[in-house]
């Protein structure tokens, strides 16, 4: 009769495993780390647009009285605007921002002005966070669109923006024709 071979039977871990797991820990943690500090950028960025995008009624109402888009930031009061949280001011131009040729009784442009060095050193430089684009259309009603600042040199990059900004170009082709759903 043959006795059952008993293996060694290892109480530890190994040396390689020691090493491993937690590796594997370090970066599961740097991943929720990653996706909760860009939670927190998306935070303060969509709060920004909200306190942007209040400002528009402002601006329509200027419109609505006088037929044309306000020339300058006292036509419209914006030194009484108060900023907050990553929004450190509004600053308001007649035409868009970066378009020379753009009607400036038709056409204004808000550009938020942001801090975000609370999300580190990447983040010093970034001065626009975006803009708010108002255009007359032929009916005296205002389009708004939120776009990212193209024009400005320190500006936040479009993949910060909030859907609200992105979703006015969802709608448009590369070439800027209107897309039909189906």
């Amino acid at each position: 009769m043959k006795k059952p071979q008993i293996g060694n039977r290892q109480n530890g871990l190994m040396t390689s495993e020691m090493v491993v797991y937690p590796m594997i820990v370090v970066g599961l943690i740097g991943v929720a780390f990653g996706f909760y500090h860009n939670s927190r950028i998306d935070d303060a960025v969509s709060a920004a647009v909200n306190l942007g995008l209040e400002q528009q009624a402002i601006i329509e109402e200027y419109f609505d009285t006088s037929g044309e888009m306000p020339q300058s930031e006292a036509d419209i009061n914006l030194s009484s605007f108060i900023p907050e949280g990553i929004l450190t001011s509004m600053d308001y131009r007649a035409g868009e921002l970066g378009m020379p040729a753009a009607d400036k009784l038709r056409t204004g442009t808000l550009r938020a002005l942001v801090d975000m060095t609370e999300f580190g050193a990447r983040f010093e430089d970034i001065e626009s966070g975006f803009l708010l684009i108002a255009r007359a259309q032929d009916d005296d009603t205002i389009k708004w669109e939120c776009v990212a600042d193209v024009v400005t040199v320190d500006a936040l990059g479009k993949r910060y923006l909030p859907e609200t900004c992105s979703s006015a170009k969802d709608d448009e082709d590369e070439d800027g024709e209107e897309v039909e759903e189906e």
